[in-house]
Formats: C-alpha cells, sequence, structure tokens
C-alpha cells in the first residue's frame, strides 16, 4: 500500500472516481484514491443516476453536455427517458 502521493483523492463515488479519472487522463502520475468501503457504495449508489440537460447556467450546460457524451463513451451507460409533469401554474 502507499503511504504517500502527490495527490490524494478522498471518496471513491462519481465525483471522486471523476477526479482521478481527469487527472489521470491530463497525464497526473502520483495520485491514489482512498475509499472506505467499495467504489461508488456511498451516497453514489442511492442516487437516481439522471443526466438532466438543462439549465440557465451555460457554463453547467456545457458540464453536462460534456459529461453525457462521457457517459456514452463507458460500457455500462444506458439511456432511457423521463416525463416532467407540470403541478401548477409557475412550472408552465
Amino acid at each position: 500500500m502507499l503511504n504517500q502521493a502527490r495527490i490524494v483523492v478522498i471518496g471513491g463515488g462519481i465525483t471522486g472516481c471523476s477526479v482521478l479519472y481527469h487527472l489521470a487522463k491530463a497525464g497526473v502520475k502520483d495520485v491514489v484514491l482512498v475509499e472506505k468501503g467499495e467504489l461508488t457504495s456511498g451516497a453514489t449508489c442511492q442516487a437516481a443516476g439522471m443526466l438532466t440537460q438543462f439549465n440557465t447556467s451555460q457554463t453547467i450546460m456545457r458540464m453536462r453536455q460534456y459529461s453525457t457524451k462521457l457517459y456514452k463513451s463507458l460500457n455500462a451507460f444506458s439511456e432511457v427517458g423521463s416525463v416532467n409533469i407540470a403541478s401548477s401554474p409557475e412550472m408552465l
């Protein structure tokens, strides 16, 4: 087991795994991820896993589009739809 690294990522949920993935993709070598259980076994495995595509922020929209493209490149991605029903006049 490593006892030191240049970068230590704490938590193997979706955020920690994403940080580790992008650091590795950028060529960073001395990185370790620390997780107390199995990867994505905490809050991440309880999430609905929905990839919403709409937001008023252009920055968030670009991030969501990038994430969707990345997830589609993975073998385990399965695309499904959803319906959002307006329940008040404000939602129309």
